[in-house]
């Protein structure tokens, strides 16, 4: 085998490995939004990471019946893992405040997504919830 090779095939291993971690990390990032900035109509927000998008999106917010669809571009999360929390923060701000502002980048839309970022980044935690009802 040339070194090449091995280089190919150790490079393949770390990516996977970082995806694994970023879809794992994913996964928990979602749960603690659900916990801290759910929407208020009560419906749920579900987040897919999807590889069909189309070419100008790296992600979009849709509505469901009982649900919000947040889907996210897989080449960006399995690719650029520190621009999926800013992506998630933007589409998950639109499930926030459908009902106000669909598609638009407005006011309301601006304090949802520094929420769903603050949240993000560890500023808000669930421990701040118990010091809010105290």
């Amino acid at each position: 085998m040339s070194i090449a090779y091995l280089e190919m095939k150790r490079s393949n291993a770390i990516t996977r490995r970082n995806t694994t971690a970023t879809r794992k990390n994913l996964r928990n990032v979602v749960r603690l939004l659900s916990l801290l900035a759910p929407p208020l109509d009560g419906r749920k927000v579900k987040v897919h990471v999807v590889r069909n998008l189309p070419k100008d999106r790296l992600g979009d917010c849709g509505q469901g019946v009982d649900h919000y669809l947040v889907r996210l571009s897989a080449e960006i999360v399995d690719t650029q893992p520190d621009a999926v929390w800013m992506l998630l923060a933007h589409e998950w701000a639109h499930a926030l405040v459908w009902e106000h502002c669909t598609h638009s980048h407005g006011e309301a839309w601006g304090m949802a997504l520094a929420k769903s970022w603050r949240i993000i980044s560890g500023e808000i935690s669930p421990g701040d919830l118990t010091h809010d009802l105290d």
